[in-house]
């Protein structure tokens, strides 16, 4: 049962706080280093070959292209990103996998977002800081994949999120100052400050969440940053209650979540390995699929180390570190390989 609890002090209307962009701003140095020209530099050519199932997955994520349709980005360790389209028929527990394309080499991260109609994005950095983004337009069974642009920037983290057919990224610099930038499908908008210092960041739909170095959340919904203070590790948005923002904490590594409205924290308990997409479902102490509404948690079984969510596919890295599937149509419908 749900729990209310003080995670190490309790924020109260007195001293949950709001900080104004200005108070924030960030030094012309820093500013500068993060200065992009969005789209000047391409990286590869727009073919993207045939490739076979990809293996020792370092990441994984996976964005809707449309109805029932899916695009699955999975990265190697050795920073080659692949993708593949997934079909699942609305309201049934099949899927059908139509084959691996490589999108190219040299990443650290892959996340996968929608952009209008059947169009899709892959967003991705490079060691050296530099953010990069290819689009795809998807029809049926495959896309069509444009080259590779560079945002350029700086950053150590990239979180991305989507509203209105935009991808929204946010990004931390190498002193972890908070940076956003916006890819749509016609027009792109570099990075620019948000005037805030985060250690761990999220984003849900073009809002910024995430934890100070203490493991204070905060959060920026365009008007400010404000604080429900708290002791939390790895920030996430409540998939079941978007007002809610979630951490892990103590030895016990339960769920904790803020709501927005009012600061207050529940405790929702369980034993979390870890929380990832930026929300809440992620692995369990026994490596299993966990997610968690806000009301109940559910588990899908498996074992795995990675998790995305995108609709009713769920994807996950697991055995011998590739990529797996499972329609979670209604319910959890078993593992399948990817």
């Amino acid at each position: 049962m749900a729990r209310r609890l003080e995670l190490h002090h309790k924020p109260t209307p007195s001293n949950a706080q709001l900080i104004s962009w200005r108070a924030l701003s960030l030094p012309l140095k820093s500013f500068a280093i993060l200065l992009m020209l969005g789209g000047s530099l391409v990286a590869t050519s727009g073919t993207a070959s045939a490739a076979p199932r990809p293996s020792s997955l370092a990441d994984i994520d996976v964005t809707s292209a449309g109805k029932g349709v899916y695009v699955v980005g999975a990265l190697t360790s050795s920073g080659v990103i692949s993708a593949e389209v997934v079909v699942c028929p609305t309201r049934t527990t099949n899927c059908q996998k139509h084959g691996w394309k490589s999108l190219g080499g040299g990443f650290k991260s892959v996340a996968m977002q929608p952009q209008s109609g059947d169009g899709v994005v892959a967003i991705a950095r490079r060691s050296n800081g530099d953010t990069w983004y290819r689009r795809g337009t998807c029809a049926g069974t495959s896309c069509s994949w444009a080259s590779w642009y560079s945002l350029g920037g700086k950053v150590t983290k990239v979180a991305t999120s989507n509203r209105n057919s935009c991808a929204y990224l946010v990004g931390t610099s190498p002193s972890s100052y908070v940076y956003e930038a916006k890819i749509c499908r016609d027009s792109v908008t570099g990075w620019s400050s948000t005037g805030g210092k985060l250690s761990q960041i999220g984003s849900y739909s073009n809002k910024i969440f995430g934890t100070s170095s203490s493991g204070a959340l905060w959060w920026n919904h365009g008007y400010g940053w404000t604080s429900a203070g708290g002791r939390i590790t790895q920030p996430a948005v409540n998939i079941g209650k978007t007002t809610h923002y979630c951490g892990l904490a103590g030895a016990g590594r339960n769920l904790w979540c803020a709501n927005t409205s009012n600061f207050e924290w529940t405790n929702y308990g369980g034993y979390w390995r870890k929380l990832d997409d930026g929300k809440t479902i992620g692995i369990s102490k026994y490596w299993r699929a966990w997610s968690h509404d806000g009301r109940a948690a559910t588990s899908y079984g498996g074992n795995v180390n990675q998790l995305a969510t995108s609709g009713d596919l769920m994807v996950g890295v697991g055995a011998g570190y590739g990529p797996w599937y499972q329609n979670t149509y209604r319910q959890a419908n078993g593992w399948l390989a990817l």
